[in-house]
Formats: structure tokens, sequence, C-alpha cells
């Protein structure tokens, strides 16, 4: 039986059957011209902000006072309160004085409110910060608020926000909105008294191993904890995304509120999963316990995260707002809810996503396998039904085998379309990397177009080197369209198996499905006589596939553009970048067919190609507005010695970024080399000397002679120490001359591990006292270690290295550090 006849009806849209360059030009033109101007629009609609509201107006409304808790609030983050920072204490007793004139009004109104300002916690963890089996002493500084509910039961759920910075940043969006935030709530639900109890915790030492959140599971409030929303700043405002979450019954509520410009997608999960994103947050701590709940955060972006460009001035009392409203809507719909109560344990996998900001979705994975599972059976399903219907006196296998073998090249023509693209724009993306390195980072629209226009180049191509007798088939039946029909179930089957694995990230997949093979459809019930009958066919092809996937697009350029500076390989970036944009442009390749001139039509991708990558290939990829290098900062002195030495670290450019701001003297002394893979990490000598560590400040830190006690077996050496600008000291264990150490004690907290390499201390108040005691073998040597001491605080030239440094770098590069430790100190060296 011939493949095509003469009964064989006409294409879906009616191929060009003379070359007819101008109709050719003009199908692709109007085609990509629209659906750049329409990704123009949906930029800007899925990016719109709520307009922050006074108090007033949030009580006209029941909702969130950003102007609030923009003024009272988050006006006070002004300068870096990082955990070993005077101005840490001084963050702390505000926020405990804002909880505590809160605490008033709540009495006053005849509501059970308890804080706790000074946390008298303190925990021993195990962390491999600084070293690996180090282990720390943290005595807690968080400050706690548990406002009792209506109900008079003790379950309750908690709101956390960590308000320590890094030392290099004011924290105004990490982590200040997060915190400001949980204060405007409290404020709030004193004024609107919650159904069930909510714990209000702002944790301290966040920064440096989450250490805040670990102190406060040991809590004796944290075991009524039955739900969390934690509230957290990767970027420097914008909008906030729920991009964790463990409780189906949670993100329901929120998906069902009110609340305007809900943003949420699973892919945050998915990324971090994958460890394409190098940070985490107080969530995983909490759901290692059992707990479920939401992680909320900024993202973008990433290039102030941690960095001095973190302030005030680069956000907006507009974010706060969305962020507010996001988590007084979930708060509301928990705290209020009779279910809360029964929350399982358990940490649930499920779809949740958002429609440019409006509309958000939150379904089981069950749901999910059921939806995916009637589209798989649907689309055939109706495929056959309509194809009975226009058997043209065909028997019905006669049918059916005509259109699998349709079906069958149709989907051969798209798998060599995409294997193809896919070849064609990793070695493209590759070529880029390596000609103009991080070009992601400083423009990722620049590199998205890249990507699309490489992507298209290879969808010209592999349709030009069909064979012949294929290339036919594709221009006078509707194989392409049913080719497209067919691999978008593939992928629908592939998202099903993909979501038994806790993976959503694919879950657009079966929407696509519905449309691509919905404007099929509608071609056998609209006459062809109609006039807009092409238009609209090719709208609900592409538009809104095109909305789900350039979403996607959208999200991973804000979150990942700024993510090479934490060492997630650029090459990750691009495809993460290209991927859905591949899958935008296949749904191209029936309209090749309908355009024609397919040697032109690759010719013209193929100048488009050049010249963009001519474009890329020049453009700078750090500025110092959006998108600055950001190069990590620490240095080791060993007190006494002439000289200190700095480390400086980022993906890209630090050589000759240092090159352009040391004096000769000291890059002269510069040595580079890879690290963590896919970072560059730079060493050099300064004789710039931390302030506390100089001959300036002798008698910064005193130390104890050491007790030593042995009995028959074992010795127990004892010494205390304090230091006068620091709150955080450290003794480390010489690797090499010493045998494991496998017992101490700091302040009468026990320490026992195989191996301890280091014991970090971290106190309360400058000039505390601390013992430590290590206990050994009697026949084994006495072990050896050295004191030192971490500096954070640089605002006033205690570390002139570093704003030295900071002050020569060019305008497109910042100075950062990420967790604790801009300077290390070591003192002396000791035998216990």
């Amino acid at each position: 039986m011939p493949l095509v006849n003469a009964n064989e009806r006409t294409p879906l849209i009616q191929p060009s059957q003379k070359p007819n360059i101008k109709k050719t030009i003009h199908i692709y033109g109007t085609t990509i011209g629209f659906l750049f101007l329409f990704s123009l629009v949906i930029h800007w609609y899925r990016t719109c902000l709520p307009t922050p509201l006074s108090d007033v107006q949030a009580k006209m409304v029941n909702d969130f006072s950003g102007i609030h808790a923009y003024n009272e609030y988050l006006s006070h983050f002004v300068a870096p309160h990082s955990a070993n920072t005077r101005e840490n204490g001084v963050m702390r007793d505000w926020i405990a004085s804002v909880a505590t004139s809160l605490q008033e009004d709540a009495i006053s109104r005849g509501l059970e409110i308890d804080v706790v300002g000074n946390d008298p916690s303190k925990d021993v963890f195990a962390q491999d910060w600084f070293t690996p089996n180090e282990h720390w002493f943290i005595e807690s500084r968080n400050v706690m608020i548990r406002l009792h509910g209506q109900s008079g039961r003790d379950e309750a759920l908690l709101i956390n926000a960590h308000y320590d910075s890094v030392p290099t940043s004011n924290g105004v969006t990490d982590n200040g909105m997060g915190v400001v935030t949980t204060i405007e709530l409290l404020r709030y639900f004193i004024q609107n008294p919650p159904r069930h109890t909510i714990i209000f915790l702002l944790n301290n030492f966040e920064e440096g191993g989450l250490i805040g959140a670990k102190s406060f599971i040991k809590h004796p409030w944290y075991p009524s904890v039955k739900l969390f929303i934690n509230l957290e700043g990767a970027g420097a405002g914008g909008r906030a995304l729920m991009f964790r979450c463990s409780n189906l019954n949670a993100v329901k509520k929120l998906a069902n509120s009110n609340a305007a410009f809900k943003h949420a997608s699973p892919l945050g999960n998915d990324m971090f999963k994958a460890q394409l994103l190098k940070s985490d947050t107080d969530y995983s701590i909490f759901t290692e316990t059992g707990v479920p709940g939401l992680d909320i955060a900024f993202y973008a972006p990433r290039s102030h995260y941690h960095t001095p460009l973190d302030n005030l001035a680069n956000t907006t009392p507009e974010a706060l707002q969305h962020m507010g409203q996001l988590a007084l809507a979930a708060v509301k719909g928990i705290a209020n809810s009779d279910d809360m109560l029964e929350t399982p344990k358990e940490q649930e996998s499920f779809i949740y996503f958002d429609i440019l900001g409006r509309f958000m979705f939150a379904y089981s994975l069950t749901t999910f396998q059921i939806i995916n599972m009637l589209a798989l059976l649907a689309v055939p399903g109706t495929s056959i039904y309509m194809s009975m219907r226009q058997n043209q006196g065909k028997t019905t296998s006669e049918v059916l085998l005509e259109k699998l073998e349709l079906t069958a090249q149709g989907l051969l023509a798209v798998f060599s379309a995409l294997i193809l693209m896919i070849l064609l724009t990793v070695i493209a993306v590759y070529s880029m990397s390596l000609i103009n390195p991080s070009m992601t980072y400083g423009d990722v629209y620049g590199a998205a177009i890249y990507c699309f226009v490489t992507a298209f180049l290879g969808l010209q191509l592999s349709q030009l080197i069909l064979p012949k007798k294929l290339k036919q088939t594709l221009v006078s039946t509707d194989a392409a369209w049913y080719g497209l029909m067919a691999f978008w179930w593939i992928f629908v089957a592939f998202s099903s198996f993909a979501g038994s694995k806790g993976v959503a990230g694919l879950c657009f997949a079966v929407y696509v499905l519905a449309f691509n093979s919905s404007s099929v459809l509608l071609h056998n019930l609209l006459p062809s006589t109609q006039k807009f009958r092409s238009p609209f066919i090719f709208f609900l092809q592409t538009l809104v596939p095109f909305v789900f996937l350039l979403e996607i697009d959208l999200l991973v350029m804000d979150a990942m553009r700024h993510a090479t500076a934490d060492g997630t390989p650029e090459i990750a970036v691009y495809i993460l970048i290209a991927l859905p944009l591949i899958l935008i442009a296949i749904h191209f390749l029936p309209w090749i067919y309908v355009a024609g001139n397919q040697r032109q039509s690759t010719l013209g991708a193929l100048v488009a190609f050049v010249f963009i990558f001519t474009i890329c290939s020049a453009l700078q990829p750090f500025n110092g507005t959006w998108s600055p290098n950001k190069l990590v900062f620490s240095q080791i002195y060993n007190a006494g010695e002439a000289l200190a030495t700095v480390t400086v670290f980022t993906a890209t450019g630090v050589q000759s970024t240092l090159k352009a701001a040391l004096p000769a003297h000291e890059y002269s002394t510069m040595q580079c080399e890879p690290f963590k893979k896919f970072l560059t990490r730079c060493t050099y000598q300064t004789d710039l000397l931390p302030k506390y560590g100089s001959n300036a400040t002798l008698g910064e830190v005193e130390l104890s002679e050491v007790l030593k006690i042995c009995d028959d077996f074992k010795c127990k050496s004892t010494a205390t120490y304090k230091s006068k600008n620091s709150l955080m000291c450290r003794l480390y264990f010489d690797p090499i001359e010493n045998q494991p150490i496998q017992q101490a004690w700091v302040n009468d907290e026990e320490i026992k591990s195989q191996n301890i390499s280091a014991i970090l201390s971290y106190v309360d108040r400058y000039e505390q006292e601390v013992t430590f005691s290590v206990e050994y073998p009697v026949t084994a040597p006495e072990p050896k270690a050295t004191l030192g001491c971490f500096y954070d605080e640089w605002i006033h030239h205690e570390i002139p290295a570093f704003t030295t440094l900071r002050d020569n770098l060019p305008g497109h590069a910042v100075l950062l550090i990420r967790g604790q430790g801009l300077a290390l100190v070591n003192y002396m060296n000791v035998t216990l």
C-alpha cells in the first residue's frame, strides 16, 4: 500500500507549492517576531509586584503592611551584623526589644505570649566548615516568641528567619526582609489572634552552618512544632518564590488564598537535589527532623547575595510586600485551620507551580499520574477516532497503519531535529564558554538569544539533510504534526516516570501535549475556508506551551545566571537555559514545511547565528550594577610574623582583577590554582595585618597555664582563654604530630568523636572565659594545638587588607565572604 495516495487529505496547513521567498519571510518574520514581542510582555507581566500597603490600607483589606515593615523595621539594617560582631549583639537586642514591646500589646489584649530575648541554650555541633571533623560549642543568641492560639492546643506553626548577615553585607535581603516579615506577622496576629499557636523564631548564626536552627531543634518548644515556614533571601528583592515544600495541604492553602502574585516552582527543589545551587537554608534542618514546611526566598539577582550591594538601595517596599503577603496568606490558611493538627510527619512530594504569577496550582503526585495517564490514553484514542471518521472508504487497519507510518516518519524527523539541535547547542555553548567565560553571568538574555538561534539553526539543518523521500512525505502530509504529538506523548510518559522518583519539574509536559493535540484536532473541526484558521492553529499549538516553557527559562535565568561565582559550572547554566528554548524551537518543525525555501531559511539562520555569536563573543561578563564579579576573601595571619596570607577565589577573572588592584610587591607573591573544579583560587602575601593580631593590640587573647592531671591510663589537660575582640576562637589540633583526639570538653560540654580536628567556641560576651579540656592516653605524646580567633569587623579598618583591596578593585568587582571568618589570627601554639 503506498504511504500517500490520491485520497490522502491535504496536510494540516497547506505548504508552499512553489518557491516564494516573500511568503517564507512573512511566515518566519510574523511567527518569530510575534513570539519575541510576546516574550517581552510575559517578562514584564510576570515580574509585576504588589503595591505596598500602609497600616490603614492593610487593615482595610486584612493584608500585610509592607510600608510599616519597611519604614519601622527594615530601616534598621544599615550595617553588617554577622555572628562574630558587636553589631550582631545590637541587632539581637533590638529584635528582643521589639518583641517585648509587642508582648505588652498582646498582654493588653488578653493574649498569652512568651518572649525569650536572651536564650541561655548551649550546644555542641559537629561541623566541617573550616576543616573536617570540627566540633563547635555555641551559646545561642536566638530570639523566640510564642503566641498561644485560641484553641488552647500545644501544637504550633513555626515561622523562622535568621537575622545574622555575612560580614560583607548589611543583610537587607539576606535576611532582613525575612526578619521584618516575621516581626510584622507577629504584629498582625496579635491584632488578629490565630486559632492555633504560632512560634516566631529569629535565629542567629545561620551563615556558617545553619547553627541557629540546629540550636532550636533542641529547645523545649520544638516538639510542639507541626509545620514551619522558612523565610530567606538569596538575591536582592524582586519576587519571593516558594521553591521548596514538603506538605501538600499547606501549599494548597497558599494556592487557594487571595494572595496576589503567587510565585512557586518545583525547579528550586530539583536544583538543590542536583546540587546546582551551592547553598542551603534552615529548611533542611527542620525537615531532617521530620517536620514538613515551606521555604520562601528571594532569588534574584544572586550577584548581590552576600555582597555590599545587599542594601536598602537595592530593594523596594514592593518586594517586601510580595514576601509579606505571600507568607501571611500561607500562615492564615495554616494557623486558622483545623487540619493543621493532623499534619503527617513524612515529607511529601507533589506538584506545585504558578502561571505568570496570577494562578497557582498544587496537587498530589497521584493526581499528576492520573492526569498523565488520561492524556496518554486520550491522545491516541482521539487520533484513532478522528482517523476512522475520515477513512475515505479504507478499512480500519489500513487507516491505522497509514497513520502509524506517518507518525513514525514524523517522529523520525522530530528526533533528528532534537539530536542535531542538542549537538549544535552543546558545541556552541562550549565554544562560547571558552571564548567568553562567564558571559551568562553578565548578559543572560544575550545567552538565551544565542541558545535559541543555535537551536533554530540546528532545526533548519536537521530538516535540510533529511532523505528526499522523507522530506516529500513531510511536505505533502501531516506527518510532522503527528510526529510532534508523538514526541510530547513520549515526553509525558518520561515525566510520569520522573514524577515517580520525586522529580516534579517536568509537570509542564502534559499541558504542552494537550495544546499540541488540540491544534491538530481543531483542524478537523474548523472548515478549510476559515480565514483565521492558520493563525489560530499556530497560536493554539505554540502560545500556551511557549508560556509554560518561557516561564521555566526566565526562572532559570534569574536563579542560575550568577551561580557560577559559587562554583556551578557555566556549561550547566547554559544547558538549563537552552533546554526549554530547544523545546520551544521544536514547535516550528511543521512550519518549516509551510514556509518552504529550506535552503534560504537555513542560510538565514546561519547568518543570524554568526551575527549573534560575534556579539556575544564581545560582551563583557561583568559590570558594576547588576552583575559584578564576586571575589571571595579570607586572610590568615600567624601573630608575630611580618606578613599575612590572603586568599581570593571566584569562577573567572580573579587573576586579571587582582593584577589591577594589588601593589606590585603583593602581586609578585601571588599564586593561583584550580579550586573545587570550577573556581580559581589565588593567594598572596601582604604586610597589611589584622588590627587585633598586630603589636598595637598586645594581650588580645589571654591563656591560662595548662593544668594536667593523669592517672594510670589517661591524662586530662585543661586551660582557659578569653578574647577581647572576638566571640569565636578555635583550638586546632596538629594533624601530623597528634594521635587522634577522641574526647574533649568546652565549658563542661562533652565532645566525643573518632577524630576531633578542632574545637571552635562561640560565646555571647567579649572577654568571656572559655575553658577547654582534652583527654588522651597516658602513653600518647602530649597533644599540640594552635589557638586562634576569627575576626569579621572591618568597617573601622580592623582588617586593612580587606578594606584596601575592596577600595582598589575595579568597578565591576565586589569583595565578599560566605559564612564567617574574614580574618583568622593564630596567636599561639599550645602543648596540652
